[in-house]
């Protein structure tokens, strides 16, 4: 394995059990076996490497979200869908995953949403179900936001070690079932 990708896989998990801001481009090129020249070679700060990270999952993420959503018929098929987004991305690569969701609060004022970010995206999917009358009238955005709530707690707990070993789509079925409740309760 090259470098770039070594340093990548290092400073997930320095960052993962330090925290962005307590971890050190010393620990990361520790842990990579590279000298820290070798991380400022490909980012030019600490900060640019933790951010390329984020941002990489959260498109992938909005990508998933918007492409399964797309191609779902019902309201109850694109519940599954972003389900299925989420499990997908945090299966691919938990440690990843696990870095992105611990670390959201970190990144988002970062992040200039241009409309792609799974938030509004899944605000889109449910503005665009109320208007077809296929949900009940609500606010998106508070529907929105309980939706995304289920998975990203659940996950939250995984990542904590409260949910033991399993894949994060183990508990898609429930998960599911939770979030098509939110999307029709009123």
């Amino acid at each position: 394995m090259s470098a770039k990708p070594r340093i990548e896989r290092a400073a997930l998990e320095v960052f993962v059990s330090e925290g962005v801001d307590a971890a050190t481009t010393k620990a990361i090129a520790a842990k990579a076996g590279v000298s820290e020249g070798a991380i400022y070679r490909h980012w030019k700060s600490k900060d640019a490497l933790a951010l390329g990270l984020f941002l990489a999952t959260h498109r992938r993420l909005s990508d998933l979200i918007a492409t399964n959503a797309e191609a779902s018929r019902c309201v109850h098929a694109k519940a599954a869908a972003l389900v299925s987004a989420y499990c997908t991305v945090a299966d691919e690569d938990w440690l990843l995953f696990s870095f992105h969701l611990l670390h959201l609060h970190h990144f988002l004022p970062y992040y200039q949403e241009d409309g792609q970010d799974p938030v509004t995206l899944v605000e889109g999917v449910i503005k665009r179900a109320m208007l077809a009358t296929e949900l009940p009238p609500g606010d998106p955005r508070v529907i929105a936001a309980m939706a995304i709530g289920v998975i990203a707690q659940t996950a939250q707990n995984k990542a904590y070690g409260r949910l033991g070993d399993d894949a994060l789509s183990a508990h898609a079925p429930l998960m599911t079932a939770a979030v098509q409740a939110v999307l029709f309760a009123r």
